[in-house]
């Protein structure tokens, strides 16, 4: 009784996760389509996979689309310091995590480290940028 009991609790459990699990796109042929429109089309003739006009929602099941985000002047100057960072700040030690500093603390090391580094001046506020988008709050 006991085993009938376990298989059927494990059938249970292996079915209802497998409601929640969306198929992934990966494993799918070039045949299949697992895309679903933004509205249903049946009962209106007309094919979603060949319709002139795009669906709105074309991504597959379980995916969700990251907003897009504009890149502000200080998102690009964050990006290039990073670079330059991990290339000229990991030359002689160890990076440091800048999460470690407070963006007060990074003012402070950057102005004794980038003459060491040889950091020109756009170089020291593009670091400068990314440590504290990253600094301890």
């Amino acid at each position: 009784m006991k085993k009938i009991f376990t298989a059927l609790l494990l059938m249970i459990f292996v079915w209802s996760c497998s409601k929640k699990v969306a198929p992934s796109n990966s494993g799918a042929s070039a045949g299949s389509n697992q895309t679903m429109p933004a509205e249903s089309n049946i009962g209106k003739g007309t094919d979603p996979a060949t319709s002139a006009t795009p669906a709105a929602n074309t991504g597959t099941f379980g995916t969700k689309e990251a907003p897009v985000k504009e890149q502000t002047a200080e998102d690009i100057a964050a990006v290039t310091g990073q670079s330059i960072f991990n290339a000229k700040c990991g030359r002689c030690h160890g990076l440091k995590p800048t999460i470690d500093h407070t963006a007060d603390r990074w003012a402070s090391i950057l102005a004794v480290m980038a003459p060491r580094a040889g950091l020109t001046d756009s170089e020291r506020e593009n670091v400068y940028a990314y440590v504290k988008l990253n600094a301890k709050k």
